[in-house]
């Protein structure tokens, strides 16, 4: 009889969801959503500019009339502990417009000073406005970044064929925010499972200032929050653990499979979930 065996990933734990969220700039607002992120479990990764730490002014544009301060240098450790912080370039260019040899500065600066605060090595970034090309994700990797968020919304949650090139659901201000979300928490069988679903929501804290989005931020973090099905992690947790799910190592016949990486993969087969731990081999029976 023929066996249509699928293997598809799961997140840890067995989960079939995650959410993240991704913030640019490093604008003292973050303050007041690191704080309702922890108060509700929510996970995320702050993009921060090295060189304009500790700037002082004022976003003026299309309406908005916000304070743009950001926070210091030495206050960064603080502030984000507990949170992945990403580049985003030193100075905020627009990468698409400045030679290959800037992009790479702007980029490896950037890291190495976000390296120096936070020791240890930083592997993620945001594009500064949105903007990429091919040429610029190639400097990125052979910076050492592994994934860059763009700001494509997708209003999905499927996940990135190339995390370099990561297209998030929505932003934080989008009117379908809400809808997407109670669309995310409709409850999904092994039957119906295809693929890990993704909810990643992206944004500037300022911009909760701008359009007064602070309560209906929190009101969407209460929505989405504290359930057991969904795995709350930062960006780079993500990719990290997605790229570990394509290191098994299976045999000829599917039968055993070794996980060679340091953390435990999930995988639902035949539309059972399996764990796989860091360094160990499994054998996956097939029941009539």
């Amino acid at each position: 009889m023929l066996r249509l065996r699928k293997d598809i990933p799961l997140f840890p734990g067995g989960r079939k969801k995650a959410f993240t969220l991704s913030t640019d700039d490093g604008v003292t607002q973050d303050g007041r959503l690191v704080s309702l992120m922890k108060k509700y479990g929510i996970k995320g990764t702050f993009n921060l500019n090295s060189g304009t730490m500790g700037h002082k002014d004022r976003l003026v544009q299309s309406g908005i009339d916000v304070s743009h301060y950001k926070y210091p240098r030495e206050d960064i450790a603080r502030i984000y502990d507990g949170f992945e912080i990403a580049v985003h370039t030193v100075s905020h260019p627009d990468l698409a417009r400045i030679p290959s040899s800037v992009v790479s500065y702007e980029i490896s600066a950037d890291k190495k000073a976000l390296e120096d605060i936070v020791r240890h090595p930083v592997r993620g970034m945001a594009y500064p406005f949105g903007t990429y090309n091919d040429n610029i994700a190639q400097i990125a990797a052979n910076c050492g970044i592994i994934y860059s968020r763009t700001v494509k919304d997708t209003l999905g949650f499927k996940l990135p064929q190339n995390f370099l090139f990561w297209h998030p659901t929505c932003h934080y201000c989008n009117k379908q925010r809400t809808a997407l979300g109670e669309q995310f928490l409709a409850p999904v069988s092994d039957a119906e499972y295809k693929e890990p679903l993704l909810f990643y929501v992206w944004g500037h804290a300022y911009e909760l200032d701008a359009y007064e989005g602070w309560d209906s931020i929190e009101d969407f973090f209460k929505l989405i929050s504290r359930r057991d099905d969904i795995w709350y992690a930062s960006n780079l947790e993500i990719c990290s653990y997605l790229k570990a799910t394509e290191h098994l190592i299976y045999s000829s016949s599917g039968e055993y499979i070794t996980n060679p990486t340091c953390q435990d993969v999930w995988m639902q087969i035949d539309h059972k979930p399996y764990r796989i731990p860091a360094g160990a081999t499994i054998t996956v029976y097939w029941e009539n």
